[in-house]
């Protein structure tokens, strides 16, 4: 999981660093890319003594085996099975080789093949006209020479995105900055960590508007989910809380289960007094493709319905996503003037960025939610928005980057 290896990643490059001959250092594909999981590591760097940086990396405790030990390149294989390459590679090239690490390959045969036409040559050391190097020090660099704007690493995939380079139609990616507040957030009522105070408090210190209150329904034993008199009793300190939140507002809400027949596992007389209703599939993930289609848009004509919950069901590495004709859903969501969450937990990052892509072609509106289950998963926005940068996602594609004011009216659009 790309979550369990960001942190190591920045510490292998904080200990390379402290040898003092390290003047440059990034990491480089897939992880650079923003992919949700991660085959190996790649670091690039530049520096005054290789043979120093090597041995630093070599001696980390981390370090079980060494595969390959040079000047330029050397790779190890750590303790918990994940492959680090370092590339040393001089100053003057080190944009050029940043690019080409990055990747994707196929991204790299388009910039290619551009540069071919152009009568350049394109290699990690750099862009060529015959045997001079006219670029390679910057990204910028490299594609300025491509007769191109920089292109953001999650948008490197060969999905269009030299096309919109080309025309000046790169979008303006969303950054958790422009994040306002989180829909989808589990307290000690149900199976957080936290109560609804601490889950306040927290989201206001950073810096957010709103958050909503999203507990499980009754169904849901395992998670201590809440039946109508509990969810009323809840509601009611909810009030009590908000009393002491002066600038901020914490919003009622239950993430409902999607029974087997699409019927939800509350009633309309609960759901209709809350501010949030996401509905999700937590069991009988084997149906057939067409029962899960029709079930979960049975649920989502619910009058009461927002916002459809991690909608593939996958845990990544662990459990496949079941099955489900999501253009079908996305149709129905947009359909219905409801919205589709992408779950920032780091095991979810549901749904995927191509699915997001789609979404937002379809005009299909985005919340990006930690499903939070205590104070410290409010982080998963800081790493889990590379999934919505991937999908080229920008902050008016995204419901929670509205006012709380605007919040709550597109809420209310939705009651049908």
């Amino acid at each position: 999981l790309r979550s369990r290896v960001a942190p190591l990643a920045n510490e292998l490059m904080e200990a390379l660093k402290k040898t003092g001959h390290v003047q440059q250092i990034t990491v480089a594909g897939s992880f650079r890319r923003g992919r949700d999981t991660v085959g190996d590591l790649d670091l690039l760097a530049v520096s005054d003594h290789p043979s120093a940086v090597m041995q630093a990396l070599v001696d980390r405790s981390e370090v079980a085996q060494v595969l390959l030990r040079g000047e330029t390149k050397t790779s190890v294989r750590l303790t918990m099975g994940l492959q680090v390459d370092l590339r040393l590679v001089p100053p003057e090239s080190f944009g050029a080789a940043l690019q080409y690490f990055t990747g994707s390959q196929a991204h790299n045969i388009a910039t290619r093949r551009r540069a071919q036409l152009a009568g350049l040559k394109q290699n990690e050391y750099g862009i060529f006209r015959a045997e001079e190097q006219i670029a390679g020090a910057t990204e910028d660099e490299v594609y300025q020479a491509l007769q191109l704007p920089w292109i953001p690493p999650e948008l490197r995939e060969d999905r269009g995105e030299l096309a919109l380079a080309e025309q000046g139609r790169l979008p303006n990616l969303i950054s958790p900055a422009d994040i306002r507040g989180d829909l989808h957030n589990h307290s000690t009522w149900s199976d957080g960590a936290a109560t609804l105070s601490e889950m306040a408090c927290a989201a206001r210190k950073r810096g957010w508007e709103y958050l909503a209150i999203t507990d499980h329904s009754k169904r849901l034993t395992v998670a201590n989910g809440l039946d109508e008199h509990r969810l009323r009793l809840q509601l009611e300190q909810m009030e009590e809380v908000r009393e002491g939140l002066k600038g901020f507002s914490l919003l009622s809400g239950s993430e409902v289960d999607i029974l087997e027949d699409g019927s939800l596992d509350l009633p309309d007389s609960i759901l209709r007094e809350l501010d949030v209703v996401i509905l999700s599939v937590h069991s009988k993930f084997n149906l057939s493709r067409e029962k899960q289609t029709t079930r979960i848009l049975r649920a989502l004509d619910n009058p009461y319905s927002r916002i459809l919950g991690h909608p593939t069901g996958r845990l990544l590495l662990t459990r496949d996503p079941y099955e489900v004709d999501m253009e079908r859903v996305l149709e129905g969501i947009r359909a219905r003037g409801c919205f589709v969450e992408c779950n920032l937990n780091p095991h979810r990052l549901d749904l995927d960025d191509r699915y997001l892509a789609r979404a937002k072609a379809l005009g299909v509106p985005v919340v990006l939610n930690c499903d939070g289950h205590s104070v410290t998963d409010f982080q998963h926005h800081d790493d889990g928005i590379l999934q919505a940068r991937r999908a080229g996602l920008e902050a008016g594609d995204v419901v929670n980057t509205a006012t709380i004011t605007e919040l709550r009216n597109r809420l209310r659009a939705t009651k049908r």
